[in-house]
């Protein structure tokens, strides 16, 4: 069995137009439905239930009145963003499989959900790359017991990126999304109105050909016993040591420039960090 999750505790503003009424972006009508109601549709034809983690009670109220069999939870303060969600969803799911689906993702089909959760039982959690190396910011899949286990060090240092996520547990598969059959446009995801009217992805170069599997052979005792030699090439190693070059290795190595660019934000070289702003540049991301 396996719980979905939808993440709708975001605040829109890249979604609003100057001079217009504010809109929630969950709400925005996609076809004939609302942007959440079509990610619920595709959730739950491949799931046993589906849990939406929003910010505040009013929203899951007025969520509610759309898709009354879901179930709701507010996101957990210990996080910010996205990964607030991811945790109070997964202390509320319990299915030790689940799929997470951010609430802007109106195109994702049942098709494109499925490696995600075949492919989790060799590892402790699954997303997809785009071919020219991106990675998007919360579409996975992850085994609850273990993602919980880490996610509560991540609060012990402090971190609320939902890469850390990726970066912090053990296993992760990266999927190459044209070699499984998928849809580029199924993965879309919609920050601005712009976003609704392509349909397709901007690919800038092809890195990426084949799955990509990171494998550390590290237990959650390893990292609290700081045990470098296990750990080395993880969020926890770059934290505990402040020298990202063995983490940046790893990712640059297999071709996942994106995530590369984020270990070296946690340098503590201004420089280092600059080239990681550059590289995320590269990518069409405007903020790091």
């Amino acid at each position: 069995m396996i719980c979905g999750i939808i993440l709708s505790g975001g605040l829109s503003r890249r979604f609003q137009v100057r001079g217009e009424p504010w809109i929630d972006k969950a709400l925005y009508m996609v076809g004939n439905e609302p942007m959440i109601r079509l990610i619920y549709n595709a959730l739950s034809q491949i799931t046993s239930k589906v849990i939406i983690a929003v910010n505040e009670v009013d929203k899951a109220l007025k969520y509610r009145s759309i898709i009354p069999s879901a179930d709701y939870v507010i996101d957990d303060e210990k996080f910010k963003g996205p990964l607030a969600g991811i945790y109070s969803a997964l202390n509320k799911c319990g299915e030790e499989y689940a799929v997470v689906v951010p609430n802007d993702m109106p195109y994702i089909t049942p098709k494109a959900l499925e490696p995600l959760i075949s492919e989790l039982g060799n590892f402790d959690a699954t997303t997809y790359v785009y071919p020219n190396g991106h990675l998007e910011n919360a579409l996975m899949a992850v085994r609850r017991t273990v993602t919980l286990q880490y996610m509560d060090l991540l609060v012990n240092y402090g971190r609320s990126k939902i890469f850390d996520l990726i970066r912090g547990l053990p296993k992760v598969l990266f999927l190459d999304p044209l070699m499984h059959g998928i849809e580029l446009k199924s993965l879309v995801n919609v920050n601005t109105r712009s976003d609704l009217t392509g349909t397709s992805m901007r690919i800038n170069g092809q890195v990426i050909k084949s799955d990509i599997s990171i494998i550390r052979e590290y237990v959650i005792n390893d990292v609290v016993g700081k045990d470098l030699n296990k750990i080395v090439g993880s969020l926890w190693y770059t934290l505990i040591t402040s020298d990202p070059w063995p983490e940046f290795r790893l990712y640059a190595e297999a071709g996942l420039h994106f995530l590369a660019a984020h270990v070296l934000l946690d340098s503590v070289n201004e420089n280092v960090k600059q080239l990681g702003r550059r590289i995320l540049t590269s990518f069409g991301v405007d903020k790091a």
